[in-house]
């Protein structure tokens, strides 16, 4: 079942062990789940493609489920319908006892290292593997730490060409767990070897003085070759969730935490059945109540956030905290309105946290999480979280010097988190206030008004554990309530950054940011913070809670422009990105030459600019404004599009013809930097040969009327295979039918893993398609 060079580099992480004092076998587990799960996890990715593939407008197939659409509930067995799941939040809300009432944690409680409220701070994710990455989680000052195997994960395969020393991320990332839990680096130094110079490195902090872990599983899409039952691959989070659960439980509940998830991309109240299911029945393996394994959820798809309620309801026993991730919420949107020529989204980069539609999805992520999180009139069983903060600090030796861009950075994130912080803060009056009276948090706290303050984002995610840049994140989340004005009027202090006189980390506001915060509806004219009011009988039934409006200003495609410059600024990040993937890295610093920035990309970014590219070439999109495609030239960052060659005039459509010159213009500035990697000697990380792999591979997908969910699903298939087998992959995805699959496989005109990167792309199911 486990492949033979897994099980010979890494057999203890395999077998029989003592988990909690009881017998369990890692392998037997892994199996028994997947045939108990493998049917539902079918059923649910069908319905996904089904859904994508519904020809039914954007606002009927996604709308607010109807009054009398039933769930099933995992915990009770029996069904409850969506007006009573929205019954039951609205009374937890309003503390009214109903037969319907429910709320978060009810069951077991919260281990108070894990409690969203009591530990505010930044949350860091990034790979375990290699070693020294685990080392940089556990030594930074972010209170919480995401070990990844889903967006950033260390590889779950091997691309083609590889030394065969070299091992699978994702189980060597296991391995480094298991190793550092159970103390074997504890007081030791691990030394590795870096662009030719030896580093070292070592866990400064003693393990009471660790960030909490929340392990983050891969969705239910992603299925792990070198683990297969009965002949199929498992699903990658079955695998994930009993190896963490069997080899860490014992060692982590003896350091005083325990199991916790981060659980990605549920879509349905079906699929968080799943989840609960999944998780309950390893419980019981090792013998712990149901619900000690506490999860938070990434709420990264529009999907989701149409029954977000009712998902929370089925996870009630052991849901924390719902997160608002840009990247893959924005490209679910863009997935959304993928086949309305009306619905072609501007520019996915315009689109960040302050604007409308995401301060929308951010303040309703907060309202669900208050409604469900209340006890005894306070938010104390749950909390929503914030989004990621994706730039990177360069490197004071950036061969560039490209630090000098870091104040950008640092004041980037520091503002970001104390716009989210300030989001969520929600006051509910005891009394309906006068028409036009906006309450400040001033008058609030002075209790000039009468009511309750809630403060609801205190956690959000970061990139990079560099120990400024935690820092500027963490204080505004840290900080007490009654400071947070003051910190916006605090003097306005500047450092230089290119030139520019850039507000400091401390400084108090600028005058465009307070713009931007006025704009957001935070503050006053005056500049006063204003918290969101939300009236008792605003939310007294369900059909007030979930309006037409809500929906709209949630999902309505925004306004702004498409631009042949942010067109081939996506391409470049598409590409780029695309060809880390198929390197086997999958937590990348990509320049942007637009911003000046470094910005960590994952797989959610590489999903939104494919999908947003994909929709453009699909409708033959308008150019909004004039532009220029622009050819490369060194400049003093190195090789960027910084000539103007060919104007693009706005109305022009982005036809094939257009795509494939910016296709092309691509490929010369692909030379022209690997021409400055030789002039600088650098050899460059990762395989050359891999360039033209993902340039044939994007051409392809683009321009194909085949639309991917998962788009990297594409590269994991491709990067490990040989190139013959390559050809007939891109061929099985993007050229043939099934049944013509099928047929040349049989005649032997196709090799077998042609016809399973088809049905692992595309969501089908063998037993399923009666083969």
């Amino acid at each position: 079942m486990i492949r033979e060079d897994i099980l010979r580099k890494f057999p203890e992480l395999f077998g029989t062990r003592t988990v909690n004092g009881r017998e369990v076998n890692v392998e037997h587990t892994i199996a028994e789940l997947t045939r108990d799960f493998d049917p539902e996890i079918a059923a649910a990715l069908t319905a996904r493609r089904a859904l994508l593939n519904s020809p039914e407008p954007v606002r009927k197939k996604y709308a607010w489920p109807k009054w009398d659409d039933t769930f099933p509930d995992p915990v009770t067995g029996r069904s409850w319908t969506f007006r009573q799941i929205v019954q039951g939040l609205i009374d937890n809300f309003l503390g009214r006892e109903s037969e319907w009432r429910w709320g978060l944690n009810d069951e077991t409680p919260i281990p108070k290292n894990a409690h969203p409220l009591t530990n505010p701070g930044l949350e860091l994710t990034g790979p375990w593997h290699p070693l020294d990455m685990a080392f940089n989680a556990l030594n930074s000052p972010a209170p919480m730490n995401m070990p990844d195997f889903e967006d950033a994960s260390p590889s779950h395969f091997k691309p083609d060409g590889t030394p065969a020393d070299r091992p699978v991320g994702v189980f060597a990332a296991l391995k480094n767990a298991r190793d550092i839990f159970e103390g074997r680096w504890a007081g030791s130094v691990y030394e590795v070897t870096k662009k030719g110079k030896k580093r070292t490195y070592k866990i400064d902090r003693p393990p009471s003085k660790w960030p909490t872990l929340f392990v983050r599983p891969p969705s239910i899409h992603v299925r792990y070759d070198h683990v297969r039952v009965d002949g199929k691959p498992a699903p990658g989070l079955i695998a994930v969730a009993v190896l963490w659960a069997f080899n860490n439980y014992d060692s982590l509940k003896s350091a005083g935490t325990g199991v916790y998830f981060y659980i990605p991309k549920l879509q349905t109240p079906q699929e968080a059945a799943i989840v609960e299911n999944l998780l309950a029945q390893i419980e019981a393996t090792i013998g712990v109540a149901p619900g000690t394994f506490k999860i938070k959820m990434l709420y990264e798809e529009g999907n989701a956030g149409r029954s977000l309620a009712a998902i929370a309801w089925v996870l009630r026993r052991r849901l924390l905290g719902t997160n608002v991730g840009r990247w893959d919420y924005l490209g679910s949107l863009i997935e959304m309105w993928k086949d309305d020529p009306q619905g072609v989204f501007p520019d996915p980069q315009s689109i960040g946290m302050a604007s409308p539609n995401m301060i929308a999805y951010q303040r309703y992520n907060a309202l669900m999480m208050l409604m469900s999180g209340m006890k005894n009139n306070e938010l104390s069983t749950a909390a929503p979280i914030g989004g990621m903060a994706a730039v990177m600090i360069y490197p004071p030796n950036d061969v560039y010097g490209r630090s000098r861009s870091n104040p950008v950075a640092l004041r980037g994130i520091a503002m970001d988190k104390l716009r989210e912080r300030i989001l969520g803060l929600i006051f509910v009056p005891d009394q309906p206030l006068p028409a036009g009276q906006t309450p400040t948090l001033d008058d609030v706290l002075a209790n000039r008004v009468k009511g309750r303050l809630y403060d609801t984002y205190r956690q959000s995610w970061v990139a990079s554990p560099e120990e400024a840049y935690v820092a500027a994140g963490n204080t505004p989340l840290r900080a007490p309530v009654a400071q947070l004005q003051s910190i916006l009027d605090a003097p306005l202090e500047t450092v230089d950054a290119r030139g520019k006189p850039i507000p400091a980390v401390a400084s108090g506001l600028s005058d465009a940011e307070r713009q931007l915060l006025q704009s957001c509806g935070l503050l006053n004219a005056q500049g006063r913070i204003t918290p969101r009011v939300i009236t008792r009988d605003e939310l007294d039934s369900p059909e007030k809670l979930f309006s037409t409006e809500l929906w709209e200003s949630i999902y309505a495609v925004p306004k702004g422009d498409v631009t042949i410059e942010r067109i081939q600024h996506a391409f470049y990040m598409a590409a780029n990105y695309g060809f880390q993937i198929l390197n086997g890295n999958f937590a990348a610093a990509i320049d942007d030459y637009e911003l000046k920035l470094r910005f960590m990309n994952d797989l959610a970014t590489y999903r939104i600019d494919v999908s947003w590219l994909w929709t453009l070439v699909r409708h033959e999109a308008a150019i909004t404004r004039d532009g220029w495609l622009k050819r490369p030239a060194l400049t003093e960052d190195g090789v960027e599009p910084v000539v103007n060659d060919l104007p693009i005039k706005a109305g022009t459509r982005f036809t094939r013809e257009l795509f494939d010159k910016v296709w092309d213009y691509h490929n010369e500035w692909t030379a022209g930097f690997f021409a400055e990697l030789d002039r600088l000697g650098d050899a460059g990380r990762f395989d050359r040969g891999k360039a033209p792999v993902i340039m044939e591979l994007l051409k392809r997908q683009l321009v194909s009327p085949r639309y991917i969910q998962h788009s990297a699903r594409v590269l994991f298939v491709v990067a490990e295979a040989s190139e013959q087998e390559r050809e007939q992959i891109l061929e099985a995805i993007f050229d043939l039918s099934r049944e013509e699959i099928v047929e040349r496989v049989k005649a032997g005109k196709l090799g077998k893993k042609a016809l399973e990167a088809h049905d692992y792309v595309y969501d089908v199911f063998p037993d399923r398609a009666g083969d």
